[in-house]
Formats: C-alpha cells, sequence, structure tokens
C-alpha cells in the first residue's frame, strides 16, 4: 500500500473516494480469508445437517418395525430440531465485518441450543442408535471448531476490517452532516427574507397609521379628549373641600329627615364618581348641583352631618361661593362645550371611519410585530441549533481522522 505523507489535507469530498482507494489494498486480504472461514462453516453445516438426516430415517425406521417406539420417536423429534436450528442460519452475501460478526452470533445461539438439546436427549435414547449419535457428535464437533476460528479471526487480523468499515461509516455521516449544513444556510436564508419582508410591511403600515392619525377630524377629537382631562382634574382640585362631604352626605341621607329626589340621588352618585361628567350635563345654572350643596349645608347647620372644624369651615365656604358667587360658572360652561363637542365629534360618520381605520390598521400593526418577533425567535434558535451541529460536526471530523491515523499509520487533513 502506497505511503501517506505526514499532513496530507484532503477535501471532504475527495476524502471518500481516496479513502477507498487506499483501504482496498488491506481489505482485499481480509475478506478473501473471511470468505474462506464462511465457505468452511457453511461446509460443516452442510455435514451436520447430513448427519442429522440419517438420525432421523434411522429413528423413523425403528419407530415403523415397532421396537423401543418412544426413544425412536424421540430420535426423530430431536434430529428435526437440529435441522431446524441449522436452516435459520443466514449466509451473509457482502463480505463486511458488522455482516460477518452478524453471522456468527446467530451459528453461537445455533450451536447452544443444539448442545443444550443434544446434553439432555443423547442419554435418554441411549444406547439405541449409538454408531447415528457419534456420526453427530462428530459433524458438531467439527463445526464447534469453525465456529471457533472465525470468533478468533473476527477479534484478530479481521478487526481491522472493523476498524476500516467503522471508518466510512463514520466519513457517510460526516457527510450527511455536512448536507444538513447546507439546509440549515438555506433556512436562515429563507428566515431572513421573511423578516426582512416583514419589516418592509411594518414600516409601510406604520406609514399608512400616522397619516392616518394625522386626519383633522381625530385630531380634533383627540385635542378635545386632552382638553376634557384637564377640565376634570381642575374640577376635582376646585371641588376637593366637597369630597369628603359629599361622601358623607351619600350615606347620610339615607337615616335622616332629608329626603333626595331621583334626579338628585342619580346626580350625587355621578359627581361622586366623576365630578366633570356630573357638572357637564347638568342643565344651565347647575340646578341639581345647587340643590344638593343646600341640603348638605341645612345638614351641616342642624348637626347632622358632622366634620372636623377646618373641614366645616371649607366646605361652607366653598357652598357659599357656588351659590352665591356663581363660583362654577366659568368651569361648568367649558365643560358642557367640551362633552357637547366630544360628543358630536364621536358621532360624525366620517370620524368612526377614520377611528375604524386607524383600528384596522393598529391590529395589522400588531400583527405584524408578532409575527416578526416569531420569525426572530426561530432565526435565534436555529442558530442555537446550527451551533450544535457545528459542534458535532467538528467532533466527527477529529475522530476520524483520529481512525485514520491508527489504521493508516499516517495523520490526514481532513478539510471541510
Amino acid at each position: 500500500m502506497e505511503r501517506i505523507s505526514t499532513g496530507l489535507s484532503k477535501e471532504i469530498k475527495e476524502f471518500k473516494p481516496w479513502l477507498i482507494k487506499k483501504t482496498a489494498d488491506m481489505l482485499q486480504p481480509l475478506n478473501k480469508q473471511g470468505k474462506e472461514r464462511v465457505d468452511k462453516v457453511k461446509a460443516r453445516l452442510a455435514d451436520a445437517r447430513e448427519t442429522c438426516e440419517k438420525l432421523a430415517e434411522e429413528g423413523i425406521k425403528e419407530t415403523e418395525r415397532g421396537r423401543a417406539v418412544r426413544k425412536a420417536k424421540a430420535t426423530e423429534k430431536l434430529s428435526r430440531h437440529f435441522l431446524k436450528q441449522i436452516d435459520k442460519i443466514d449466509f451473509p452475501g457482502e463480505l463486511s465485518y458488522s455482516e460477518l460478526k452478524k453471522f456468527h452470533e446467530e451459528l453461537e445461539k445455533m450451536f447452544s441450543s443444539v448442545t443444550q438439546e443434544r446434553n439432555i436427549w443423547f442419554s435418554r435414547i441411549s444406547p439405541l442408535f449409538i454408531i447415528a449419535r457419534r456420526r453427530v457428535d462428530f459433524a458438531f464437533s467439527r463445526l464447534g471448531g469453525s465456529i471457533s476460528e472465525l470468533k478468533n479471526f473476527l477479534s484478530g487480523d479481521y478487526s481491522e476490517a472493523g476498524a476500516l468499515e467503522k471508518l466510512l461509516l463514520e466519513t457517510d455521516e460526516l457527510l450527511r452532516q455536512l448536507d444538513e449544513s447546507n439546509w440549515f444556510e438555506q433556512r436562515e436564508a429563507t428566515l431572513k427574507e421573511q423578516r426582512e419582508s416583514l419589516q418592509k410591511n411594518l414600516e409601510a403600515v406604520r406609514t399608512s397609521l400616522a397619516t392616518a392619525k394625522s386626519d383633522a377630524k381625530l385630531a380634533n377629537l383627540s385635542g378635545v379628549k386632552m382638553e376634557i382631562e384637564r377640565l376634570r382634574t381642575r374640577l376635582s382640585h376646585d371641588l376637593r373641600h366637597l369630597e369628603k362631604p359629599f361622601l358623607k352626605f351619600a350615606n347620610l341621607k339615607r337615616g335622616t329627615n332629608i329626603s333626595l329626589s331621583a334626579d338628585e340621588a342619580a346626580k350625587l352618585s355621578e359627581y361622586l364618581d366623576d365630578p366633570f361628567l356630573g357638572l357637564a350635563t347638568e342643565k344651565p345654572g347647575y340646578p341639581v348641583f345647587k340643590g344638593l350643596l343646600m341640603k348638605m349645608d341645612r345638614a351641616m347647620n342642624e348637626g347632622q352631618l358632622r366634620l372636623k372644624s377646618s373641614r366645616l369651615r371649607k366646605a361652607q365656604e366653598m357652598i357659599k361661593a357656588v351659590l352665591y358667587r356663581n363660583a362654577l360658572d366659568e368651569l361648568y360652561s367649558s365643560c358642557a362645550h367640551a362633552f357637547a363637542l366630544n360628543r358630536q365629534l364621536g358621532s360624525s360618520v366620517d370620524l368612526q371611519e377614520a377611528r375604524k381605520k386607524v383600528s384596522r390598521l393598529e391590529g395589522k400593526r400588531g400583527d405584524l410585530r408578532r409575527r416578526r418577533k416569531a420569525v426572530e425567535v426561530r432565526l435565534e434558535r436555529l442558530k442555537a441549533e446550527r451551533e450544535q451541529h457545528l459542534k458535532r460536526l467538528e467532533a466527527r471530523r477529529i475522530e476520524i481522522e483520529s481512525l485514520v491515523l491508527k489504521v493508516l499509520k499516517r495523520p490526514v487533513n481532513i478539510k471541510l
């Protein structure tokens, strides 16, 4: 065999043809020896089969003569068992280490079964068919010797063929893993294209959404809502001294001689929940609110609604300012106007269509974001899987180089 130069480098696509060529001279004599041993076992099996058939024939003849019938039938049955075990053996087609090893394992199993049955029944059959039984023992003894020779060959000279076979199998697996590497690259390119396409669509939707939100009607509605929030904050501040009295008054009215109409009770609940809504929906002059203040002031004066002196003083000052100095007139006008304008804009057909468009675009934007995120997650997972794949690829390359050094006695560098 040609010697391999130290530091030889081979591209992976060239490596397997080169390896087959370099190992052919090593495998040819080993396979020749292996075939010789298989042929020898085949001949020994044929001899064993012939002696078993003769033993079966003698058992049949003895049965027909009616002599020692039970032993004769047992002999025939035992012979049939031997023949059945022999017929189970499959001879290897194309010779290889793995096929030869499998063949040897089947032989060992068959021989063990035959030996076990022979030890049980030959003593029971004795003294009948002594010559035929000796021929069977002799045939199986020779077969056992051939099986032992095959075993020694497998663990000795032919073990080198096993190493070569493993080397070729590992090379095939390396080539398969390289094909997987191409799949990783193609998959990554596909996912990046998907991400780029989703990003472009997302940018287009963002532009459309910005345009839709800049619609004058939506801008006006947004401005009105901001004004309502400003008024709500201001009203909560201006009426802060009435918040605690209102809460106590709402609980007090149930057990006193102070009665509230249905409108007053509902409006009191509104003022407690949202002072802006309560005041904005009042009639001009906010009569219900003033009526509530008068009844609450009466409850304070009669001692039915008790507060700390400082709270009581501030609450009564606020009540007088509203009742006698119209302190909420300007704030009432602003609240009523903003409320009416918000309702008017909100009921506009064009505005409703614009809001639907914005809602639709926001939904599409959210969907594109989720899809882009899913692609990015798949890319990250693919990256991690690819890194693990490359580690396995590198480990197998190193293992193959080690096997080449062990089998061919020369180092080689495989380029992936």
